[in-house]
């Protein structure tokens, strides 16, 4: 599906990170972008970035953890015809699952989850009417594996990886295309929210997130369902997690 046929794009978690990126890389295409997070000041950076390249535009700052403010997005953009929606907001908490905070995961799952439902059933069904369209839902290698320390998020990303399948079967008959991102471990701040102040070791080689999206923008061409980007993140999603059975991963996990 090509990039080209679409009009405006609407990006979630846009401020910083793969986010962004998608946005600026959209915009370089000529997609007009509706960038959402909810940090006002590096939005508004994106935004900026954006317009720079001559698209339109527009801000809206919301934390889409509360079920209220999703509600209310899609109230106030139900009249833009948005026919690509990219997924990326979401975080991740690392530790013993009894040692985190209840109401942290649940905000996690209400994020990761309940919002990335709520915006693809609400634009799934516009683009169906158009027989047009676009999704693309972020989850992560770790949606593919059961990761101790990592448990609810990698629960919620293969929530994600598994809901993109089914909705790419449904819908393109529409011709809707839905695809999965599932990167490994990339250049953001993702890790530094994760750990919360714990000491915590980089990973020697992460991806650049730019890299990524370009990346991933190269597979949504070419009508690909599934994509990891980088060849050792294909490796561990699609052999190593494949061919070692669930207890033994989850042990190797443990211990590396």
């Amino acid at each position: 599906m090509k990039l080209s046929s679409f009009k405006w794009a609407l990006v979630t978690g846009a401020s910083s990170g793969i986010g962004k990126e998608f946005a600026i890389e959209l915009a370089k295409r000529g997609i007009n972008i509706v960038a959402v997070a909810r940090n006002r000041e590096k939005l508004q950076e994106t935004i900026n970035q954006c317009n720079q390249l001559g698209v339109q535009t527009i801000e809206y700052l919301a934390d889409l953890s509360c079920p209220e403010n999703v509600k209310k997005m899609v109230e106030d953009l139900s009249d833009l015809k948005i026919d690509l929606l990219v997924n990326n907001a979401g975080f991740g908490l690392y530790g013993e699952f009894i040692k985190l905070e209840l109401d942290e995961l649940e905000k996690m799952i209400e994020l990761n989850i309940k919002a990335l439902t709520a915006l693809c059933h609400f634009f799934a069904k516009k683009m169906v009417e158009k027989q047009k369209g676009g999704i693309i839902n972020v989850a992560s290698i770790a949606g593919h594996l059961s990761v101790p320390y990592f448990n609810v998020y990698s629960a919620t990303k293969a929530y994600v990886y598994n809901l993109s399948i089914s909705l790419w079967a449904e819908l393109r008959k529409y011709k809707v295309h839905v695809m999965c991102v599932s990167p490994g471990p990339t250049d953001t701040m993702f890790f530094e929210r994760a750990f919360k102040g714990q000491n915590f070791q980089k990973f020697r080689k992460m991806m650049k997130p730019n890299e990524v999206v370009v990346k991933a923008l190269k597979a949504f061409e070419k009508n690909k369902v599934v994509y990891i980007p980088g060849i050792t993140n294909k490796f561990v999603a699609n052999f190593i997690a494949k061919l070692l059975p669930h207890k033994l991963m989850a042990k190797f996990l443990t211990t590396s």
